[in-house]
This record gives C-alpha cells, structure tokens and sequence, in this order.
C-alpha cells in the first residue's frame, strides 16, 4: 500500500491551490491528489476573484505572472440600475464602479484552463494527480494512519495517509462519510441559474461617447458587471478567449414563488426558462443579440454550512466542500484561500512536531471559519431586495466595501489571519460584528420598504454615476504586510457613522443631515445599534445629546456669554438660550453655533473622486 503525507480529494481549485501550497511551503511532503473526472474540461462556476483570492494566488502560489499571461486582469466590481419596466438602454442606467483599473488587483478565471493547468504545475512540483480517480471509500483513524480507497480505470486502490483533505465541492464525500451534517441555509432562499455565451461583444462595444466618458474610457467589459434588480441580479462576467459568463441568481422568496410580488418574473430552472428570463431585460437582451449560448447550468439552492470543517484527527475541508453563501461579491475564491491558508499551517504544525499548537490551531480556526461564514451570509441576508435601488444599493456597496478591505482584505495581506492570538481577539467581537450586520441590514430593507411605499425605489436608476473606490481610496497607501488597529477602528467607526446618518436623513427626510461632523461623530459603531428603529423620536433624542455637547463647548469658548442651551431642530435650524436675543454676543454665540452644526464630516456617503 502506497503511503503519503496527505490526500487531497479532488484537483479543482481547491484542491490544485492546496496542492500548489503545501508543495511550495514543504516539498518534503508527499501529496496525492485524487480527481474523478477523467479531464479537467468542465465548466464550473466561480470566475471572478476578488482582493484576499488575488492576493493568496499571487503572494502565496507564486502566480501572478501565469494569471496575467493566461487569465483576465479584472477591473474591479460594477453595478447597473434599471427603470422598474427593466427597459432602460445601458449608457441610461445609473451605475456604480470605478474609473480606473483599482489599485488592489483580482482577475477573471476560465476555471477549466486554470484546472488542466494547475495539474501540470501541480506534477511538475512533485504531487501526484490521478485523474479519473473516484474515492469510493475512506477510514479515518485518528491515532494512526487514514485509509482512502479509490477506483480508476476499473481497478479499486487503496492508499494510506496522515492527512485527508476534501475539496471534493458540493459531494462532500468526506463531510458525508463522517456523518458530519451539511446543513441547507434557511436565512437566505436563492438559487442561480447560468451559461456561457460566444460571440458577445461586450460592454466596450457601445459607443455611446458620454457613457464611455464617464468612467473615463477605462474597460467596462472587465469587470465583474451585475444588473441589479428588486430581488435579483444578472452577472455578466469576461473569461479568457470569445466567452462570456452570464447567469442569473434570484431570491425565491422575491420572484419565482407563492409570495412573490404580482408580475415578478419567474426564476429561471431550465435553459429555456434562462435565455426567456434574459431577453425580458433590455440590456441583457441587446448585449446578447447575435450571441450563442454554449452550456447551460443550475442550482436549485444555494447557501449550506457544515458543523466542522477542522479537526485535530488530521482531516480538513476546502472551498464548497464545507460551505457556500453566495456569489454576490464573488466571496467563494476568498473561502478557497482562508481555508487552504489554515490548512496548511495546521500541516505544518502536525508535522513539525508541535501538538499544543496544532491542537490551538485546529480550534481557532474552525472557530473563525464558522464566523467567517455566518457574517458573510449576514451581508446577505434580507438584502435582495434592496439590490434594485442605486440610491440604496450605493450606501450598502460604501458599508460593505469599506469593511471588506478594512476587516478582511488587510489582515490576510499582513498575514494575521493564521495568527492564533490575532484570531482569538477577533473571536471576542464575534457578537458585536454580526449584531452590526443584522441591525444595518434591517435598516437598509425597512427603507427599502419605505421607498417602494412611496413610489421613490427606483427615483435615481437613471442616469448617475458613482466611482465604486469612493469608500476605500484612504486605503489605499494603507494596506499591506503593518496593521494600524487604532486606523483600522477609526475606519468602522466612520463607515457605520457615514451610512446610517445617511439612511436617517433619507427616512426621515431630513435633507442636509447626513454631513454634518457633530452627527458622524455621535454615530459610531456602539451608537449605531442602539438604533432598533429610525424615527423622528430617537432623532431627536440624539440631537438633543448633540446639543448638550455644543453647549458645553460654546460655555468653554464663551464663558461670559451666559449659554444656557442650544437647540437643533428640523432643516438645520439652531437656536440658542442664553444671551439676550439681538445682542452682539447672542448674535456671535449663535454664528458659532451654526458653524458647528455646519461643519463639513467628510462623510464618505458625499466622498467623490
């Protein structure tokens, strides 16, 4: 019986990154990848990568040049916003992305290509790959060695290892032998249907000269492009060569189902079903004309999570072998790296000798998994359908946006996520994160609500534009391998205070109030979530408190005036107590009072770059 160090079970990015990695960190160690399929040609879903993937591939796996040479650099995320009859022309629709390549890079997979080609790298590093090689059968044995037992080419193989590792996708093979329950997400109820087309020309190929302007001629058609829609969004996704990914995820409690509002569109589950449901948008229709579509594919369900995904009997779970949210922000390539990343430190401490800290290991990082699933799907939940409003979705994109590349994309560039210490901190604030996540979400879909009732969802889908790096540009001379905890609070504190004083004044009409720095300040994250609803009575409790504060510093830089209150009111109004209305000093007190009340926040709901 041959013996390895570790099996991987299944060679699709996954695995094949895993395999990449543990070569690379330790080409001591003997690594047998065990595929099924006989070819690496299918097509799979999961193209397009964002900044912590990019960032594993290229500093971790060593392929930056490959990805450039034979991949699609991306351009970043975009969103378009369609009238409520879904036939806006595309250089009318309200849009949200950046006008420049960003300064972070992510690219665009053929996963089939990357596939066949990490099983020739993967071999030249010294794994074996088996292709068509089908696991049938595994024992895993926590005080010894684990027996995995395989067919191929009709013969039935049996092989010994230390470590298994499943990157096996949504068979779960090893998940499912161990009797480990793989649970279906209830909280969010979508499902995607998809295909690749040939022969689409592409966003760059509209010629409107204003539209092209406007995003300053960067390339449109390398982005990731998402038509957002109330309870829906349709991907249209570049990949290598004269293909074009497009495919189509839907809330099924918001179209498709019983409950779903009257003249929803039903979700597409066949291939008919698609290209009907496609052709009913103007914008998907007139990019599409003259196109082919190859392939077809559907899932009639989503998002799953599984119990564990480590454990200190040396088995580990990769990519959708353990769990799936949603493809909304492309985190699945993210999940790839969090976990081969863990994967490979607790292999290394194994091996190494070290027990108490592999035993450390496996707990906080199965622990931080779990957390890192349950607040990615809380990015979510409850949020289809706020998808069809460019002046909802553009608050939320600014929130999330911000906290991904402060929260997420940071600490995996400074290498701290492997860090237990660091971890275990982070574990500690599990609470307010999903708390915060929770609450804003409930906010932005009352609002939603809102703006529907009011006939105002879709008042401004039409003709706007938002730079998408607008909420993240002071990060930029920022990230990298040095973390600034005191910054990085700082920076929560300003997104959740810049978004919610924005949602307030849009709830309760209050114009002008979502710059104001006395407001921001009021409003950071602990303040945020004592907001159970936005009403015109909390408001003016908080502009009460606000104008306590004011009060006090107006006593401090007037001490003889005699302040006794200041007074903020609707629309701006200021008044203040005290000095004898009409004099020089009541007229100076409240000059001053109003220059503070006045005083810009910087908020990054009004950043324009």
């Amino acid at each position: 019986m041959r013996t390895f160090d570790i099996v991987i079970i299944g060679s699709g990015i996954a695995g094949g990154f895993l395999a990449r990695q543990l070569r690379l960190a330790r080409p001591d160690l003997g690594v047998l990848v065990l595929e099924a399929a006989g070819a690496m040609e299918d097509y799979k879903v999961g193209e397009s990568t964002v900044e912590v993937a990019a960032n594993y591939m290229v500093r971790r796996l060593n392929l930056g040049t490959y990805l450039y040479q034979h991949q699609l650099p991306k351009n970043g995320l975009r969103f378009f916003f369609d009238g409520p009859g879904k036939d806006l022309p595309l250089p009318r629709m309200s849009e949200i992305g950046s006008d420049h390549m960003p300064f972070h890079p992510s690219f665009q997979l053929e996963r089939a290509r990357l596939e066949r080609d990490l099983v020739a790298m993967n071999r030249a590093a010294g794994a074996e790959v088996e292709l068509g090689a089908k696991v049938v059968d595994l024992a895993i044995d926590g005080g010894g060695r684990h027996k995995v037992v395989y067919e191929q080419g009709g013969e039935r193989r049996e092989v010994a290892c230390r470590w298994v590792c499943d990157a096996s996708g949504r068979r779960h093979v090893l998940l499912r032998k161990l009797g480990v329950k793989v649970h279906k997400e209830t909280r969010l109820n979508t499902a995607a249907a998809w295909g690749r087309y040939r022969g689409v020309a592409g966003l760059d190929a509209v010629t409107d000269a204003a539209w092209r302007s406007r995003a300053r001629y960067t390339s449109r058609h390398l982005s990731t492009n998402h038509f957002m829609y109330d309870g829906y969004w349709i991907w249209f996704i570049p990949l290598a060569g004269d293909l074009m990914s497009v495919g189509v995820v839907f809330d099924k409690d918001r179209i498709g189902e019983g409950n779903a509002p009257a003249g929803a569109l039903p979700g597409p589950r066949t291939r008919a079903d698609f290209e009907r449901f496609l052709g009913a948008h103007r914008a998907a229709r007139e990019l599409l004309e003259g196109a082919e579509l190859e392939d077809f594919q559907a899932y009639a369900h989503l998002p799953y999570h599984a119990d564990r995904y480590f454990s200190t009997d040396r088995y580990a779970v990769t990519g959708e072998a353990g769990a799936f949210t949603d493809p909304f922000y492309s985190p699945g390539s993210d999940f790839i790296a969090t976990a081969n990343e863990f994967i490979t430190q607790m292999i290394l401490a194994d091996v190494g000798g070290d027990r108490s800290g592999f035993e450390e290991r496996v707990a906080a990082y199965d622990a931080y998994y779990r957390f890192k699933y349950d607040s990615t799907l809380r990015l979510y939940e409850r949020m289809y359908p706020v998808f069809g409003s460019f002046e909802l979705y553009r608050l939320k994109y600014l929130l999330d946006f911000n906290n991904y590349y402060n929260l997420v994309v940071w600490p995996f560039m400074a290498d701290r996520v492997t860090d237990v210490g660091w971890i275990r901190e982070e574990l500690r604030f599990t609470d307010l994160v999903l708390r915060a996540l929770s609450t804003m979400g409930d906010h932005f879909a009352s609002l939603a609500s809102d703006l529907r009732a009011r006939g105002e969802y879709f008042a401004q889908n039409e003709g706007r534009f938002a730079n998408g790096l607008n909420g993240v540009v002071q990060l930029e001379t920022r990230l990298g391998p040095s973390i600034d905890e005191r910054f990085r609070r700082e920076q929560v504190d300003r997104a959740y205070g810049s978004v919610f004083a924005a949602l307030v004044e849009r709830r309760l009409a209050e114009r002008g109030l979502s710059d104001r720095a006395r407001l921001v300040a009021e409003l950071k994250l602990p303040q945020v979530l004592t907001f159970r609803d936005i009403t015109p009575d909390r408001l003016a409790r908080l502009l009460e408190r606000i104008g306590e504060r004011m009060t006090k510093d107006l006593r401090a830089e007037f001490p003889d005036a005699g302040v006794e209150r200041v007074d903020l009111g609707a629309g701006g109004q200021v008044s203040v107590t005290g000095p004898a209305v009409g004099t020089e000093v009541h007229g100076a007190v409240l000059s001053r009072a109003r220059s503070l009340w006045d005083a810009s926040a910087g908020s990054l709901a009004h950043v324009a770059l």
